[in-house]
Parts: structure tokens; sequence; C-alpha cells
């Protein structure tokens, strides 16, 4: 048995005399530590874009190079494990998106073409359909549908319920806008 362990040792130390073979073990020995640091890296990077946590993206780091360059793998499966699912810029644009589709879903829209209008607007500026009047005795704009003035309490019939008059401090600024052009 010694015979064997001996014929083995010498023909590894026969290997390792040999200049190509030594500059071999040692191109993958970096070439380990290069893959290793890298690791460390993107855990890093891949940590930032995932957690606004600073600390957490280098202690991610910090385990990488801290498992040694043979147990990296390890980390990096650890680390995939316990990484959040999103990264930060998805849950920002989702958030954005809600909002955007909750705005427009609160938007005003003209019954015909579906368009945005403001209501303030007595007719539509694309489909030209009729989206509310003026009020005879205050000016102010009321929708088609509506019985009585909001503003003034005066029936749209022509008989006012309330004294006729707009309360001025109510006004917005865009009534009086709209007022002036009539």
């Amino acid at each position: 048995m010694d015979a064997i362990g001996d014929a083995i040792g010498e023909a590894i130390g026969r290997f390792a005399d040999d200049p190509v073979a030594g500059l071999v073990i040692r191109l993958i020995g970096a070439y380990v530590v290069l893959v290793w640091l890298a690791a460390a890296l993107w855990a890093f990077v891949d940590t930032r874009r995932r957690s606004p946590n600073l600390i957490a993206a280098y202690a991610s780091a910090a385990i990488v190079v801290l498992a040694s360059p043979l147990l990296f793998p390890f980390a990096i499966i650890v680390h995939r494990a316990l990484r959040p699912a999103e990264y930060l810029s998805d849950v920002r644009l989702s958030e954005l998106r809600s909002r955007a589709l909750e705005a427009e879903a609160l938007t005003e829209r003209c019954p015909d073409c579906r368009r945005p209008v403001d209501e303030t607007w007595l007719i539509c500026p694309a489909c030209r359909r009729q989206l509310g009047h003026r009020c005879r005795s205050c000016g102010g704009t009321v929708a088609l549908d509506w019985p009585i003035c909001a503003w003034c309490g005066a029936d749209l019939d022509g008989s006012p319920h309330g004294d006729g008059r707009r309360d001025r401090r109510r006004t917005s600024r865009v009534d009086r806008q709209v007022s002036a052009r009539v």
C-alpha cells in the first residue's frame, strides 16, 4: 500500500514541478478568486437594487467575502433565497402605474368620445356634445341632469328655491373666469 501512495505522491510532485502545470494551477486559482470577488460585487449590487437599506447590501457582500473562495457558492444560494423578490424600480413603477390609473379613473370624461373634460366646460371640444349649461340666476355651470342650481339654489326651470344670488365666497376662480367670458 505504501508503494501506491508513494507512486501517487511522486506523480503529483512531478506534475507540480512542471512550469506549465504550475502556471495552469495559478491561473485556475486566480480565476476562482476573481469569480469569488465578482460574486461579492454582484451580491452588493443586487441587494442595492432590491432594498433601500444600504447596510443590507454591505452585509450581503460581506457574507459572500467571508464565505471564502471555497464556500461562496453556498453564500450565493443563501443570498438568492433571502433577497427581496422585486427590484425597487419595479415597485416604484408599479406604484406610479396604480396612481396614474387611479387619477385617470377619477378624471371626468365626455359620455360620447370618452376624452377628458373639465367639470366647468359646457361643450366637449372634441365631439361638441353639450356637457352642461349656465344657471340663469347666477351664471354658474350646472350639469344637464341637475334640477336645481347647486350654487344659488335656483330651480333650473325658472323659479328660485333660494334667494337667487350666488354666494361669492364659495365661487371658485375657474367659475369666475368662465362667467366672465359669457
